[in-house]
């Protein structure tokens, strides 16, 4: 990988790591039970959620688990995205949507050496 690409994808993956890290503490707090419970979710789920957003902000950080936590980080993106439309918060699924396709621009720049690009 040039340097060009290769500084941008630490530095992708260092600002998504983040916020992800941080999105995900947060939900640790007791005030995302009732959050979540007035989208329609037990309580419970805000924990589960900030979990996987704390393991993928980690796993974003280190190149050989950056791909895998792409993965395990979209069904989370797309469930936010879900509960906003579902809940009339339409503008709200902007953030889902730009973390999303910046996930997944930091999936292509972290592809294996080799790989056919499309």
């Amino acid at each position: 990988m040039s340097k060009g690409p290769l500084i941008i994808s630490w530095v992708l993956a260092v600002l998504l790591g983040a916020m992800f890290l941080a999105a995900g503490a947060g939900k640790f707090g007791e005030d995302a039970g009732p959050m979540f419970a007035a989208w329609g979710y037990a309580p419970w789920f805000a924990v589960f959620v900030g979990a996987c957003e704390v393991l993928g902000g980690i796993g974003l950080l280190v190149p050989r688990t950056t791909r895998l936590a792409v993965m395990g980080l979209t069904p989370i993106m797309l469930g936010a995205a879900y509960t906003h439309v579902a809940n009339g918060e339409g503008m709200d699924i902007l953030r889902p949507i730009v973390f999303l396709v910046l996930l997944w621009v930091l999936w292509w720049l972290r592809r294996p050496r080799g790989a056919v690009s499309a």
